[in-house]
């Protein structure tokens, strides 16, 4: 069964939109969602978000709200940046905001494109026939200046992955982001994150290390690598899966799938070396998506018999491991 979810998409988006991240600012976020209406912070601690409650980013709000959480307090929080309705704000609200103000904000934008809606799609590593949207994470303004510093005017080409869905035009790509969502019944899933940037400034640095260690440019791309991977090394997982998370709500997701390590790559169709496990681990379990032993909707094709074989016997795999209740998929429900 085939899809145009990435062109109905991208109709629906703008060609880029601002994103602005402070460090932990899922937690309001995730929070938020999960909230209906004010809540005692001793009911909430008895709920899958209880994690989120010692975050940085509400210990504040947390610690001084008299034991009852309002939620616009916490939405205020998850949208810092464009929040002025400061009249509705409590006084516990009031000063936890301020001290997010403060914070360290990261100017992101997001442009998008799509991946493997062609013939392709059967090594695209994609989930089902259609494509995925490709939500792409680009530096903030400032960065252009630390490549200006440290770098060559023709540095950019070579932390570009030509095959890879990155923007080539505007500012650079951190990292990226490909979904699949139907658009009927608000189910996403989020088949991919990556960041092909900092992986490939290292491999030059190392390459530099070894074929001329006293030149000049080795020691920039060291300080270059210093600094980016001090601003992004730790950030980038967390606020391109936000940003992931943001766009799908944008486009009307209501729950929002996520692989897990092996059931991913099965598939995916992944023979090779799997991406980076705790992207797929530890990163959904952060954002309180829960493993469970199920499949999504989408990935049901029907009927069944009209999907290539090789798209069968996968789903009939990961189906298998489900069976025996093994979690095979993590979930989150945005409300």
């Amino acid at each position: 069964m085939t899809t145009d979810f990435p062109s109905l998409a991208r109709q629906r988006l703008p060609e880029r939109m601002p994103f602005h991240y402070y460090a932990d600012r899922q937690s309001p976020w995730l929070l938020g969602r999960q909230m209906t209406c004010d809540a005692p912070v001793a009911e909430l601690r008895r709920t899958a978000v209880d994690k989120l409650l010692s975050r940085p980013a509400l210990r504040r709000l947390v610690g001084g709200c008299g034991g009852l959480l309002r939620r616009a307090d916490v939405m205020a929080l998850a949208h810092a940046e464009r929040f002025d309705g400061l009249d509705d704000l409590g006084r516990a609200g009031l000063a936890a905001l301020e001290e997010i103000w403060a914070l360290d904000w990261r100017g992101f934008e997001l442009t998008f494109t799509d991946w493997g809606s062609g013939p392709e799609w059967r090594w695209a590593q994609i989930s089902r026939q259609g494509g995925s949207l490709v939500i792409q994470l680009g530096f903030p303004a400032d960065h252009a200046a630390l490549m200006g510093r440290f770098l060559p005017q023709d540095a950019r080409q070579k932390f570009e992955e030509s095959y890879h869905p990155v923007n080539l035009k505007g500012r650079p790509t951190l990292a990226w982001a490909r979904v699949d969502m139907d658009l009927t019944s608000g189910e996403a899933l989020i088949e991919e994150v990556q960041c092909d940037w900092l992986r490939l400034v290292a491999e030059e640095v190392a390459w530099l290390a070894e074929a001329e260690p006293r030149s000049r440019q080795s020691r920039a791309h060291q300080a270059y690598q210093r600094a980016l991977f001090g601003q992004y090394a730790k950030l980038w997982p967390q606020a391109m899966l936000l940003a992931a998370l943001e766009v799908l709500e944008i486009l009307g997701a209501r729950r929002v799938w996520m692989h897990m390590p092996e059931p991913g790559a099965t598939l995916k169709g992944i023979d090779g070396l799997w991406p980076p496990q705790s992207l797929y681990s530890r990163l959904p379990k952060s954002f309180c998506f829960q493993p469970v032993a199920e499949l999504p909707a989408l990935l049901r094709p029907r009927p069944l018999r009209r999907s290539p074989r090789f798209a069968r016997e996968r789903l009939k795999q990961v189906a298998a491991m489900a069976r025996i209740g093994r979690p095979v998929f993590w979930r989150l429900d945005l409300s």
